[in-house]
This record gives structure tokens, C-alpha cells and sequence, in this order.
């Protein structure tokens, strides 16, 4: 999907997008595998209180993750999104739904509501992700989780691409994504106000599909006995870095 400026969203495409959000699954959110993130971090930080934390999720499309996040045994869930995407029959999931812009707005919550935001390839997509990450400091308590994922740049074939092209396939004129976070812009944009909790890697299963995948997949199965073997094939062919991250 080409970028579009929030204007330009509410002129003229609004209708287009309401239609592909509302059937939209991202990649984070397929098997559960962001809902089983969440779980992991919440038990390591919080340990058993599913039905007391407060989770919000930024952009929350379609309304599939607070959804699983239910089924786990989450009560608090609260959604985030600049329009509203979601069926009725899924909106039940939350706690409270509110719109608002990421980029420019003071978002609709008191300091130190939440124990937990997530926020799935959002960051990438913000006009002004710094705006955003302020606002996720001040909504977030002490010692609160942020959970984020990016585009993994660093992964084998994100550096042949850039070689070959000179640019990542990810940032393509045609795609939506406008933020890069390299390391080095992570590091100033995010853990001044974050301790680093975990960096995982998220694996997109069309690379595991045909020879090639069927080999990356028992690499990977074998690898898991040793977590340092597992984490050089992760990097190697992780597709987004998800970070785990606690407020100072």
C-alpha cells in the first residue's frame, strides 16, 4: 500500500482502507505469535494477573489481536487507531476504543494508565514516531512494558537487497513504511526512555516454504537446544525484530 499522509487518508481514501483494514491480519498477528509474545512478557514482568493488567494496542486495524489477546485470558483491552476498522462482533474484545493520531495528538489517557502497549509495524508507518514514543512514556507506569516490532534491516537478505538496490525492500516508493530505525537510531530514539527487556525475531513462514524452507526449518527445530546457535539463525533470517522494552 502506497504512503498516505493522514489528510489524504480522510479526503479521499477512507472507504479503500476501511475495506482492506477490516479484513487485514498482519504478519505479528497470524498463529497468534504476537498474542503468545505478550503472555510470555506479561508472566515474566507481572507474573499471574491477566485480568488486572491494562493493555493497549496501537493501531489496532481490524480488532484479530485484542481478540486473541481475550481468548488468553486478558480482560483490560484498550484499542487505538486513527479510524475505526473494526466489526462490531470484535469490538466487544475492548475495554475502550478511541481514535486519535499518533503523530501530532496528546493521546486520550492520564499518565501512567497502562502496563502494557503494544504496537505491531506502527512506529515504521508515523509521520513523527517521536511524538509517539513520548506519548507511550507518559501513558506507560513504571516499569511498564512496551512491545514493538520493526522491520529486521540487518537479516541476509535485507543487506542483499540494499546491496543490490540500494535501498531496503521495505521502504520501496510503492510501500508505506517512512521511519527507519537503523541500531544506532533505535538506541536514541527508544532507550532514553526504555530499558531493553528482550529482542526476538519473528520468522515469516513464506521463507520457510519449498526446499530451502523445509532446511531452514530443521536448522532452526535442531538450533533450539542451543540458544545462542538459535538466535545467529533467527538474525540470520528473521523478517521483524521484536523488542521488548521496560520504562524507566
Amino acid at each position: 500500500m502506497e504512503y498516505l499522509t493522514a489528510d489524504e487518508i480522510k479526503a479521499q481514501k477512507q472507504s479503500e482502507i476501511a475495506k482492506r483494514y477490516k479484513e487485514y491480519v498482519g504478519r505479528n498477528i497470524q498463529d497468534f505469535f504476537a498474542a503468545n509474545i505478550v503472555e510470555k512478557y506479561q508472566a515474566q514482568v507481572f507474573g499471574n494477573a491477566k485480568e488486572k493488567i491494562k493493555i493497549l494496542d496501537y493501531g489496532a486495524a481490524s480488532g484479530v489481536f485484542a481478540n486473541q489477546l481475550r481468548q488468553k485470558g486478558f480482560k483490560n483491552l484498550y484499542g487505538l487507531d486513527r479510524a475505526d476498522y473494526i466489526d462490531k462482533d470484535k469490538k466487544t474484545a475492548f475495554t475502550e476504543f478511541k481514535l486519535a493520531d499518533l503523530n501530532t495528538d496528546k493521546l486520550p489517557w492520564s499518565d501512567n494508565f497502562f502496563d502494557i502497549i503494544t504496537a505491531w509495524c506502527v512506529f515504521p508507518h508515523l509521520e513523527n514516531p517521536h511524538h509517539a514514543i513520548r506519548e507511550t512514556f507518559r501513558i506507560l507506569n513504571p516499569g511498564g512494558l512496551l512491545i514493538l516490532s520493526i522491520p529486521h534491516l540487518l537479516s541476509r537478505a535485507s543487506i542483499q537487497y540494499f546491496l543490490k538496490h540500494k535501498d531496503f525492500a521495505r521502504y520501496h516508493p510503492e510501500k508505506d513504511h517512512i521511519a527507519v530505525f537503523t541500531p544506532g537510531v533505535f538506541k536514541i530514539a527508544f532507550l532514553k526512555y526504555f530499558n531493553m527487556v528482550n529482542m526476538e525475531y519473528f520468522i515469516d513462514p513464506r521463507s520457510l516454504r519449498g526446499i530451502k524452507g523445509k532446511i531452514r526449518k530443521i536448522i532452526l527445530n535442531i538450533s533450539a537446544i542451543n540458544k545462542h546457535v538459535k538466535n545467529y539463525f533467527e538474525k540470520r533470517w528473521g523478517y521483524n525484530q521484536i523488542w521488548i522494552l521496560k520504562k524507566k
